[in-house]
């Protein structure tokens, strides 16, 4: 029993057991609908790495949809270091869908907004390169919120 479990574990390189797959959460969405720039949309992710070394992304694939909406995609080589044992942010501009335009973004300039994101990020690591997938949704609130109508408009302000 013995001699077979030595066999076993004796061809396992050590790398493998040692290494765990990062995490890749989404840190934050911004919708810039009243600029004329091209992506007006930025995701953040969050990438969590509980290893003792460090790893890189070398490409990063997501889709983004608001309230149940296609707002935009990415799809290219990326270069971001995840450093060890912490979380690093990395933004991202999103090539907007064909149906996003500009006046259906600027829906998403305040309020609260579901969100869903699903993706995967390929990983340059010891062991060789891992495609992490990922996947989350939930609710963010975006821009200001609005004041009650008994507020001062500014902190300087008198009501």
């Amino acid at each position: 029993m013995i001699g077979w479990l030595v066999a076993v574990t004796g061809c396992t390189p050590l790398g493998v057991w040692i290494y765990e797959d990062p995490r890749v959460t989404v840190a934050r969405v911004r919708v810039d609908a009243d600029t004329t720039n091209d992506r007006p949309v930025l995701v953040a992710l969050a990438l969590s790495n509980p290893n003792d070394y460090t790893v890189s992304t070398t490409r990063v694939e997501l889709k983004l949809a608001l309230d149940d909406q296609p707002i935009g995609r990415l799809d290219q080589d990326s270069s971001f270091i995840a450093t060890p044992r912490g979380t690093s942010t990395m933004a991202l501009p999103l090539i907007p869908d064909r149906t996003a335009t500009r006046a259906r973004l600027q829906t998403f300039n305040s309020g609260i907004h579901r969100f869903s994101i699903e993706g995967r990020a390929t990983f340059t690591t010891p062991v060789g390169k891992r495609k992490v997938r990922f996947a989350q949704s939930g609710e963010l609130a975006f821009g200001q919120p609005p004041l009650p109508p008994s507020a001062p408009p500014d902190p300087d302000g008198s009501p």
